[in-house]
């Protein structure tokens, strides 16, 4: 059986053990906190600065220089490691929550509405996650953790609940607040994890869940980490803390340690774990929680959480501590330090200019108004020709530029672009090549933020007792929903049975949902780009339309899109007329003729018009009334053969043709109409009006030209 070290250990002890992880950690990892120290330096413009090894004191070369003396920092590094990160976060993250499995039988008719519920309810639990992100400002806390990550190889980002308030936090911190075992590959392997950051001691003392005997045995330090090389860091720059009483400061320690349960810890983590005791074994990994401040426990307790509430950010995959990104920038930036001030100088002395004079001879130069005043007494001081600056300067300037740029994303970053390079479509490939280029840390931060995803849906299923509603736009529209954690709808639902409370309509927020992060590359990485993609878009969607293959929802979609790339503003009331207004062009009267002429030679085609078709509605109501016979039994009834006699077919008075109308009006004893009647007259002259536009859409264009120049 598994078994840790502190399993046996009081809070005294283990707060000393705490301290003990600490110093051990910080001996260790020393010589990357000295790359750390040096990179954080350099980034922020001092690259004259760095530790001693030998003495371990900060040394400073630029404090020495003076006008003609020049140290000059050019900032390509950290303008390079901005440029990666600005390209790593261009592209917008999505998490996307698979639906829960559905154990059923796919033919039984509950399984649509089941599986249907489902897909709702993971639909809703990724747009939670992107409502909190925005509620925690998660994007920028991610742009920090992605610059921490690039000076000190890994970043880390706490997520933590806030259980009294039902909330979520966020904080990130770097690589010297956190102890660990910076040799594993993942920070889950460690068997334990310490943050070592200041705070008030007001807000220790206030704090319900510390030990209030122990709270007053506290004193300030006043420190601003425990790192020694970070304390000279933050003196450098922000100066020593001398704070009053009021808001003096402490290191506090806040570790957590794997143990495993065992017959020493098993009585404490029962009584700490509550019910969630009952789903744990004997052997079953638990995390300590343990704040100390100088050796001196606050609080000591076991969490019902299986990892470690902390998610780290590296650039590349490895040992958790390796070489950040940024030095390998800084050789090729110091070189070219180096020569820019050395050209500095060499400019600067060519302008003052180099004077030749006779050993022995005084000369006083003095500028006046007038120009350069020289007195001297028997020969003159003569100036020397100013050297150019060779050829061969520039072009090492050019190489180190070059050693640079290939690090990073020049594109991106700078602008550059080659020689010739103009069109929008060069530029967009250009940059697709430079992302491709950052495939691992783009692959990298894609897993820190589906951890970062799950670990938010695993705090609410756990601490979201209440339901917590979501507030969001849709197409214009307010779209409100709730949600609930999973143990608070098993809560309400054990009240609820007992008619304590009514069953909430939220969604449950389940800690088991896998989350799955999609990158949206969008249309393009500049305004130009995503403009013409979109235009491309619409003319492939025009013939699509036209093939009669897209909804009208469809349309909407890609016109919306459109609307939105070119800068349209708001697209609420477009899309509404939209959706409630008609074709904007009405048709002509030549547009609406030839449509009619067309449809009528395809009934005419088609026999629905004209002699044919009045024979075939003629044999249609024959064969109807036989068949009416036969099922009613009369055809039984009649005798002798049935003469097929058109005029004593049943045919209806409607549809027979004027000449059967007037023969049926005689055996019905009227006196038959020698006029035709209003329909007939209607009937002939439409007939004729078409005929007559069939006639003229047949005719040759310049016969019906000739035809309206003689009229």
């Amino acid at each position: 059986m598994k078994k840790s070290a502190t399993e046996g250990m009081g809070s005294h002890q283990v707060a000393n053990e705490i301290e003990t992880f600490v110093v051990n950690q910080g001996f260790q990892r020393k010589p990357f906190e000295r790359k750390w120290y040096d990179n954080n330096f350099f980034y922020d413009g001092f690259h004259y600065r760095y530790v001693s090894r030998v003495t371990d004191k900060v040394i400073d070369i630029s404090q020495t220089h003076n006008n003609f003396m020049p140290h000059r920092a050019i900032p390509k590094a950290s303008r390079q490691l901005q440029g990666v990160v600005n390209l790593m976060l261009a592209n917008e993250w999505t998490p996307v929550a698979y639906p829960e499995k559905i154990v059923m039988d796919p033919n039984d008719p509950q399984y649509e509405m089941v599986y249907e519920k489902a897909k709702n309810e993971a639909l809703r639990t990724g747009q939670w996650v992107q409502n909190e992100w925005k509620n925690l400002h998660i994007k920028e806390k991610i742009i920090l953790m992605a610059l921490l990550a690039g000076k000190n190889c890994v970043a880390y980002m706490q997520i933590y609940p806030d259980a009294e308030n039902e909330e979520i936090k966020a904080e990130v911190y770097d690589a010297f607040d956190i102890y660990l075992k910076g040799n594993l590959n993942s920070i889950y392997e460690s068997p334990f994890i310490v943050k070592a950051c200041p705070k008030f001691i007001s807000e220790i003392k206030a704090n319900p869940n510390f030990d209030e005997d122990q709270v007053n045995l506290l004193s300030p330090d006043n420190k601003y980490a425990s790192s020694e090389i970070k304390q000279a860091y933050m003196q450098s720059r922000f100066g020593f803390q001398t704070n009053p009483d009021s808001v003096a400061s402490l290191l506090l320690k806040e570790a957590y340690i794997k143990e495993y349960i065992s017959e020493d810890n098993m009585d404490k983590v029962a009584k700490d774990l509550g019910e969630d005791y009952k789903e744990k074994e004997k052997g079953d990994c638990v995390i300590r929680q343990v704040f100390e401040a100088g050796g001196i426990w606050l609080s000591d307790k076991y969490l019902s959480i299986d990892e470690y509430p902390f998610i780290d950010l590296r650039l590349e995959p490895g040992p958790i501590y390796q070489t950040a990104l940024i030095e390998r920038f800084i050789p090729a930036n110091k070189s070219l330090d180096i020569v820019m001030s050395r050209l500095e100088r060499h400019v600067g002395t060519m302008v003052v200019g180099a004077w030749l004079k006779r050993r022995g001879e005084n000369y006083h130069m003095n500028n006046v108004s007038g120009g350069l005043e020289v007195e001297y007494d028997t020969t003159p001081p003569v100036q020397a020709q100013a050297m150019p600056i060779p050829s061969h300067v520039f072009s090492l300037i050019e190489l180190l530029n070059s050693f640079i740029e290939e690090q990073g994303a020049s594109t991106a970053a700078l602008g550059q672009l080659p020689s010739g390079v103009k069109s929008g479509t060069a530029i967009e490939s250009l940059k697709a090549t430079e992302y491709a280029n950052l495939k691992i840390p783009t692959d990298q931060l894609k897993e820190t933020v589906r951890r970062i995803a799950e670990r938010m849906i695993d705090i609410g299923a756990n601490y979201f007792m209440t339901p917590k509603t979501v507030y969001q736009m849709k197409d214009g529209e307010p779209d409100y929903f709730d949600v609930i954690g999973e143990r608070g709808a098993k809560t309400i639902g054990k009240m609820a049975k007992k008619k304590m409370m009514t069953m909430p309509n939220a969604i449950p927020l389940k800690a088991d949902t896998r989350i799955d992060i999609q990158i949206e590359s969008g249309l393009g990485f500049t305004e130009a780009g995503k403009r013409e993609t979109m235009l491309q878009i619409v003319d492939w969607m025009d013939k699509m339309a036209k093939n009669g293959y897209l909804t009208q929802p469809a349309v909407a979609l890609v016109v919306k899109k459109f609307l939105e790339i070119f800068k349209f503003g708001s697209t609420q009331e477009f899309m509404e007329a939209m959706k409630e207004g008609t074709q904007a062009s009405p048709l002509t009267n030549d547009q609406v003729t030839q449509m009619k002429v067309a449809i009528l030679e395809a009934l005419k085609e088609a026999g629905e018009v004209g002699p044919q078709a009045s024979e075939k509605r003629i044999t249609e109501n024959k064969i109807g009334v036989i068949e009416g016979l036969k099922e009613s039994g009369l055809a039984d009834k009649i005798k002798g053969p049935i003469v097929d006699n058109p005029e004593t077919a049943p045919i209806p008075y409607k549809d027979a043709p004027p000449s059967i109308k007037r023969q049926m009006e005689i055996q019905a004893g009227f006196e038959p109409a020698t006029d035709d009647s209003p329909i007939e007259t209607e009937q002939k002259v439409k007939a004729l009006q078409t005929a007559a536009q069939i006639d003229q859409a047949n005719r040759p264009k310049e016969e019906n030209e000739k035809e309206e120049k003689e009229i």
